[in-house]
Formats: C-alpha cells, sequence, structure tokens
C-alpha cells in the first residue's frame, strides 16, 4: 500500500485504492452542511441545522461515470463504482477539498470535491484531458439519488410519497422537492446542477441502472444509450446528468456541478456562465487556500505523531462537533479545541451548559434528548470544560453570565458549577460504601450495572478531580470558604475510595449487589479496568505510597498493540456487568485496545514526568505505527479511531474512525500533556514530559491573544526555565504579554 504526507500542508496521498474499508475526508462549513468522500470516488452529504435536525442529501453514494461515446466503453475516475482497472490513481485528502485522479482508455481524469463556504451544497470540478492524438467525444454522467429524510414524522409519512424529481432547465440541473407537511425547515429540497449544457438527464436511477444490472454497470451505459429524459417520485429519486464534450488531442475540459440542499427552486436558474464563473472561483480558493487548522503545530522526532496532530487532530475534533450533541462529548471535544480557538470551544461548552438540571446533573444527550436514564458523568466533564476556558481566556467575568437550567429557570456560570458540586456530594447520590453512584451508567456507556445503588469507582475519580478545580477556581477568586467546604468533599471521597477501593494492587472498577467489578477474583473476565488507575493519577486520589503498584497493574494490562479497556475480555455475558459483556471478547470495550481510555493512560504519565511511557503508549494509539499499520488495521493514517478490535477474526482491525473522543484526547495528549503546554488562570505554564531522547522540539499555539514559537532544548531532568524574546525569566511561566503579537519563547529543561 503506498502513500505519503505533505506535513506542512496538511495532505495526505494514496497512490493504492486497496485499503480495507473506505479511507474517508469529511467536510463542513458553518451551517454544518457535511460531506463524506470515499477515496475511492464516492461521497455522502446531510445537512444538520440549529436545532440539530438532520436532512440526508444522499440515498447511496454519489459518484461521476466518464464515457466514451464512440466506443462506448464507460469506467469511473475512482475504482467506484464501475471498479475498471483504471491506471495512475492518486487520491489526496486535504483540509479543504479531496481530489482523485486516474487514468482510462487515454483519457486522464480528475474529481476534486469541495464545500462551499457560505451555502448548504458541495462543488464537484471534473476535468477531462485527451492523452491520445485523435479527437474524443466524451460524456460525463453524475449519478446520485436523494434521500432527504432523518426527520422526525408521523407513521405513514415518508419522503418517496412526499417529493418528485424535474428537470429545470434554465439550471441545467434537477430538482428533487420536498413537500413533506413535517419537514422541519425550508431547506430540505435536493439538487443537481451542471455549469455546462446537459444532452440528456434521467430523474429515476431505476431507469438508469436497470432491474438486471448494478451501479457497477448501469443498463444504459451497457446499452450505450443516451439518458431517457425522465423524472420520478415514490420507488426512486435521484439527479444523473448528461454533458458531452469534443475533446481535440491533448486538450482538456472542466466542467462544475453544485450539489446540495436549497429552499427555492429559482435560486438554481443563475445561467451557465454566471454558475461556472461562481463555482470555480470557490473551487480555487479551496484549492489555494491553506490550512485552515494550522494554529497549533508541533514538531517532534516522531513523525507519526507530526502528521496526524498537525492539521488533521483539529479538524477530527472540529468533524465531532457537528456530529455529536452530548454534554460528555462535547464537553471534552471543547476541552481540546481550546488549543487553538477558544471562542468555538466557548459555543460548544455553552450548548452543553444549558443541557444541565437545577439539581446539578446534566443529560447525556440532547440529539435527541435522552433524559430517560440519568448518567453519572456528564456534569464532571462540564465542570472541566468550563473551569478550562476561564484558565484558557482569564475570563473571570464568565462565571457570571447566565444560563438557563433544563428543568426552567437560569443560573450563573458559577450556579452551574456549584449545583454541580451539590449533585456529586448528595448522600441519596452514593451508595452502600460512599462511592458515588453509577446510575444507568458513567463514561462506559457499555457498563450498565443493574442495581440502583450499584458505585462507580471511576465516579469517585472524576468527581475528585472536579472537586479539585473547584477548589482550586473559588480560591482565585476569594471564595475561601467555599474552597475549604470543597475540600473537605475531596478529603472524604479520597478517604472512602481509598479504604475500599484498593485491593492491593489497584483499584476496581465498580460495586453492586452482585460484587465487585473490576477484581482480582473475577472468573469470567474483566478481572482489572484501566480508567480508575489513570484517573486515580490524574485525580490525586491515589497516594504516594500506592503509585508503583498501580502503575505496575497498568504496565501488565497493556500489551506491544496498546491498551485494553478492560483485561482479560469477558467471556459470556453476564447481566451484573451489562452490555459490555455481551459484546464479542476483543470487541470495543470488551477488551479491545480502547484508544480513549489509552488516552488517559498518557495523560497520568505525563502528569508523573513519565516522557517515555507517555509518547510508546501515544504512539501505539496514533494510527499507523509499529504496533498498528493501516496496511494491517485498514484504519486511515491521518485521523483517530476509538479501538483497535481484538477478536480473532478481526484482530488490530477497526470498526470505524473519524466519530471518537480519541480525537480530543489524543491533541490533549501531545499539547498539554507530552509539550506541557498547561493553562491556569495565571497565565500558561509549560511542563514538558519528554523521552530522553527528544533534545530538540518545537511547537505553536496561539494563548490570550498572542502567537507563541516555541523551541525545547532537553538537556535533562525536570527543571524547566524559560527565554523569552532572547531574556531569561527564570519561571516556567509565559508572561501575559499586552500586545496581542508574536513571541519567542525557549523552553530549557535540565
Amino acid at each position: 500500500m503506498k502513500y505519503d504526507f505533505n506535513t506542512q500542508k496538511g495532505s495526505f496521498y494514496l497512490y493504492d485504492p486497496e485499503t480495507g474499508k473506505d479511507w474517508e475526508n469529511i467536510f463542513f462549513n458553518d451551517l454544518s452542511y457535511i460531506c463524506n468522500v470515499s477515496h475511492v470516488g464516492f461521497s455522502f452529504s446531510r445537512y444538520l441545522n440549529s436545532d440539530c435536525i438532520s436532512i440526508a442529501l444522499s440515498g447511496c453514494p454519489s459518484a461521476i461515470y466518464i464515457r466514451d461515446k464512440k466506443s462506448n466503453e464507460y469506467w469511473s475516475i475512482g475504482p467506484y463504482p464501475t471498479f475498471k482497472p483504471i491506471e495512475n490513481y492518486c487520491c489526496e485528502h486535504s483540509q479543504n477539498y479531496t481530489k482523485i485522479s486516474s487514468s482510462y482508455s487515454g483519457i486522464k481524469g480528475e474529481v476534486v470535491y469541495a464545500i462551499h463556504p457560505t451555502d448548504t451544497c458541495e462543488i464537484w470540478k471534473l476535468t477531462l484531458t485527451n492523452m491520445t492524438d485523435r479527437e474524443r467525444v466524451i460524456s460525463a454522467i453524475p449519478y446520485t439519488m436523494f434521500s432527504l429524510e432523518g426527520f422526525a414524522q408521523p407513521f405513514y409519512y415518508n419522503m418517496p410519497t412526499t417529493s418528485a424529481t424535474e428537470y429545470v432547465p434554465e439550471a441545467n440541473g434537477i430538482y428533487c422537492q420536498n413537500k413533506n407537511p413535517y419537514r422541519p425547515h425550508e431547506i430540505c429540497s435536493g439538487y443537481l446542477v451542471s455549469s455546462q449544457p446537459v444532452v440528456a438527464y434521467c430523474g429515476n436511477p431505476q431507469k438508469f441502472i436497470g432491474t438486471a444490472y448494478s451501479h457497477v454497470n448501469p443498463k444504459i451505459l451497457e446499452l450505450g444509450q443516451d439518458l431517457p429524459n425522465v423524472n420520478a417520485t415514490v420507488r426512486c429519486r435521484g439527479a444523473i446528468l448528461q454533458n458531452d464534450f469534443t475533446i481535440a488531442a491533448g486538450e482538456s475540459v472542466t466542467v462544475y456541478y453544485a450539489y446540495g440542499l436549497t429552499d427555492d427552486k429559482a435560486k438554481l436558474c443563475k445561467g451557465e456562465g454566471v454558475l461556472h464563473a461562481e463555482l470555480e472561483a470557490i473551487m480555487n480558493e479551496r484549492l489555494s487556500a491553506p490550512s485552515p487548522f494550522d494554529s497549533l503545530s508541533v514538531e517532534c522526532p516522531e513523525p507519526q505523531i507530526n502528521r496526524v496532530l498537525n492539521h488533521w487532530a483539529e479538524h477530527q475534533i472540529r468533524n465531532c462537533m457537528i456530529g455529536k450533541k452530548a454534554v460528555r462529548d462535547n464537553a471534552q471535544l471543547a476541552m481540546a479545541i481550546l488549543n487553538c480557538d477558544p471562542d468555538k470551544a466557548r459555543d460548544v461548552i455553552e450548548e452543553c451548559i444549558v443541557h444541565q438540571y437545577s439539581d446539578g446533573h446534566a443529560v447525556l444527550l440532547w440529539f435527541p434528548i435522552a433524559d430517560t436514564h440519568i448518567y453519572s458523568d456528564p456534569s464532571t466533564w462540564l465542570t472541566f470544560a468550563i473551569t478550562e476556558y476561564i484558565k484558557e481566556t482569564g475570563d473571570l467575568e464568565y462565571l457570571n453570565k447566565k444560563f438557563a437550567w433544563m428543568d426552567g429557570g437560569e443560573g450563573t456560570v458559577w450556579e452551574h458549577l456549584k449545583a454541580a458540586v451539590k449533585w456529586f456530594s448528595r448522600e441519596d447520590n452514593k451508595g452502600p460504601h460512599g462511592i458515588p453512584k453509577i446510575h444507568f451508567a458513567d463514561w462506559n456507556d457499555a457498563l450498565n450495572i443493574p442495581d440502583e445503588n450499584g458505585e462507580s469507582v471511576l465516579m469517585s475519580m472524576l468527581i475528585g478531580k472536579a472537586y479539585v478545580e473547584i477548589e482550586h477556581l473559588a480560591r482565585y477568586i476569594g471564595e475561601n470558604d467555599y474552597a475549604d467546604e470543597v475540600q473537605a468533599l475531596y478529603k472524604e471521597l479520597k478517604d472512602v475510595t481509598n479504604d475500599v477501593a484498593f485491593n492491593g494492587d489497584y483499584y476496581v472498577r465498580a460495586f453492586s449487589k452482585a460484587g465487585v467489578v473490576g477484581d482480582k477474583d473475577a472468573e469470567n473476565g474483566g478481572k482489572i479496568y484501566v480508567n480508575p488507575q489513570s484517573w486515580s493519577i490524574l485525580s490525586g486520589i491515589c497516594p504516594p505510597e500506592r503509585l508503583d503498584k498501580v502503575l505496575a497493574s497498568v504496565a501488565e494490562m497493556e500489551t506491544e498493540e496498546g491498551v485494553p479497556l478492560c483485561s482479560p475480555a469477558y467471556g459470556v455475558y453476564d447481566p451484573n456487568v451489562g452490555r459490555m459483556s455481551g459484546m464479542l471478547p476483543g470487541v470495543y470495550e470488551n477488551g479491545g485496545i480502547y484508544n480513549h481510555a489509552g488516552c488517559f493512560k498518557v495523560m497520568a504519565d505525563c502528569k508523573l514526568g513519565r516522557g517515555d511511557e507517555a509518547v510508546a503508549t501515544l504512539l501505539k494509539i496514533i494510527p499507523d505505527g509499529k504496533a498498528n499499520p493501516s496496511e494491517k488495521t485498514t484504519c486511515e493514517p491521518y485521523v483517530f479511531t476509538n479501538c483497535y478490535l481484538k477478536h480473532e477474526s478481526m484482530d488490530m482491525m477497526v470498526g470505524f474512525a473519524w466519530q471518537t473522543g480519541t480525537s480530543a484526547w489524543g491533541l490533549m495528549c501531545c499539547y498539554e500533556g507530552i509539550l506541557g503546554l498547561n493553562r491556569d488562570y495565571d497565565g500558561l505554564h509549560i511542563n514538558p514530559a519528554f523521552p530522553a531522547s527528544w533534545k530538540n522540539v518545537s511547537a505553536t499555539r496561539n494563548f490570550r491573544g498572542n502567537k507563541l514559537n516555541i523551541k525545547y532544548v532537553n538537556n535533562g531532568g525536570k527543571n524547566v526555565t524559560l527565554v523569552v524574546d532572547g531574556k531569561a525569566i527564570g519561571t516556567n511561566v509565559v508572561p501575559a504579554f499586552d500586545d496581542n503579537g508574536e513571541h519567542n519563547i525557549e523552553v530549557i529543561i535540565a
């Protein structure tokens, strides 16, 4: 499998389409129009409005067919959908576009996909070049099928019965109007238009494909026919256009297609010249623009870190923000994006704040609202996100900003934080051991203990860390009495957790009426879970005298391939553990190499200054390393995945990538953990955790309006001092600049 990176540009180049699964790029704009483009040459698209209502534009993969009108031979630029033996294949996934090119039958084809920056549509740029010494007549045939589904509607209402395609000559395209009376908004009618004259069209994909054919060999192309100029409703609604080009030897032609959603058919009727010029200008800007995700960067001795943690990690996190609407998930995503875009992080945090109840607990999901079950952890992540935002910006006035409660009324941000503390410390929120209740589940959705008094040791750690953060903030703003109260809550929780949850070697995972989860005597699997160990360190609950045993237990869990969530995997379903034990051994939470949890372990190593161990684990998490080559895992080499499966049938393969909190924690592991760029109320502290072999490292980061160019010189040791703009300052805290300028920071480790 051949591929490489341009790390400065943020581009990935693939030269062999046989990857084992789709290697996608995902584009999105500020309107939350989202397009997934596969390396094999197809796309899926959808639109998510401000109320989180999704409209799926595509009903099946969209693609482009190419046909020689003289020989009737047809093919596609990527392998999909015809799977003809193309030559000189290349797929370039970049931050602003995806470009796929190949050659077949003397025609070089190139298609570029990009998102319109200010509209709910995407642009396809198709260029065909005649590489032969004779004139060629070539048809370009873009194909798509409309869905227009995704919103709630009463039984018996559906899109096939309330939408139909029509050809719009003034637009050189097909429009599919959504007349569903329960449509959530008006931007929900689909279209495909061409910047060049259309010689034929088809709004009925069944007529194009045929009944005894497929997308691989459509009937119309097999028979050498032009499109039949028909429309459709009910059974199958789509848009297929035919552009014919006479291309002289050595010459090229270019056509643009706009594919998207609209609220008005009239907006499509711009005229060929106007549309072509508009789409060409937008595409040229997309092709020439630098990566929008370049304010945060690192150059270290590990290329595996550089290529994913520059550009791609931020790209992935921002995509997750659109696709996820959950307090736990989005708060963690916001914590990561604080490193490069505090304003965006604030917007995401505020979406989370308004999904907290006045008693202090928060919902898990709000897309749709999921308040049937109480999850024990969302308010901890909300606490972390809010306090980190204030550290990042220094905006203490933010604590006085008011937000609604889910159950009515409103409170200041500080009141929201205090409500979380009340929720954490309520006596009826504790189980028989004095450990916080797990409720339906905690961070591990799949650990569903069927006991209303079931207790989560991980929640002890998360709540303990939340207490630490609230106490720290309270003291900083001068509320020392309240800080003392929270400190006492922390001590009480720390003491009881250490009294009842440590089994002599490590912390157990949970308690229930059926017994202890995650303990040595477990017979079915799940003897140890990694999260209580990592978070015992991150929360400070683990006392120094137990640290060596906890670290040794985690080291025994960790394999050459990474960190499983629990070990060993459960062999059979245990109703007292819940859904995770019902998964096959090695699948996701049940013994898979669970990268989100592995990142927690990396952060714990960094807190202890264990740079060698932190980097070694992170390299097992970041794709396409020695332990997880993409040729084996089938994971895109440029984005994080949640888990490497350990089931024997798919050993170290992935289920999916892109949509995972591992992206957020992977970024934090690098920049906040290993590079040690730690925000606090008084400024940016630099506390790196480098391997001994890392001698020279550089990074860029914006902080409170200033661009910091950071160079590390590792002379060995733990003491950190800074040289700021050529002047030694004798501390590890970046000064509070007031010029909104660019500053050079040299970090001396000695």
